[in-house]
């Protein structure tokens, strides 16, 4: 009898953990693969699953449109029809040390002028990039984390087209973050 409470308890402890590691990432769909598009397609569309519009036109959805994608088919362009922003609230726990990483290309063909995307965390601005595009025959991704710690218990992950406003700009893929304890 007491072999079977040992094992019990031992499955009691296993439901009673959390699920998924610390380094799981807490956005929804930041590989930006929903909702599916058709290949070589793209969309402007005011909100996508775990994404809304922060502001502009809305939030431009390719699928193998201009250039390939860093995770996927799908990425997002932040200049749809003019500049643009997208965000996300997040459930954080204030003090705890969390890793913001996103995939960055400038869109192929275009100027770095057009391509600047800013970053931001709860309003304040973490990380600005921008590259020319002016030779590239395809996309070229760079991924870039941020160490950032909420004060609060939901946080706002941001990313904005900076620059000039084109309808054609930066791409942004693989958007993770993940708590480090």
């Amino acid at each position: 009898m007491k072999k079977q409470q040992r094992v019990f308890l031992w499955a009691g402890l296993a439901l009673a953990m959390p699920f998924g590691s610390a380094n799981a990432n807490l956005l929804v769909n930041g590989n930006l693969e929903m909702p599916a598009l058709a290949d070589r397609s793209w969309q402007v569309i005011g909100a996508i699953p775990g994404w809304t519009t922060s502001f502009g036109p809305g939030i431009e959805i390719q699928n193998q449109v201009a250039g390939t994608s860093f995770d996927g088919v799908q990425h997002v362009e932040l200049d749809s029809n003019a500049n643009s922003g997208m965000k996300q609230t997040v459930a954080t726990v204030p003090g705890i040390p969390y890793l913001l990483s996103f995939a960055y290309s400038p869109r192929p063909g275009r100027p770095a002028t057009d391509n600047g995307i800013e970053v931001y965390f709860n309003g304040v601005l973490v990380k600005s990039v921008t590259a020319d595009g002016t030779g590239l025959p395809d996309t070229k991704w760079t991924k870039y984390s941020v160490a950032v710690t909420p004060a609060t218990n939901n946080s706002v992950v941001e990313f904005r087209a900076v620059g000039t406003s084109t309808s054609f700009g930066g791409y942004v893929d693989d958007i993770i973050l993940e708590a480090r304890r």
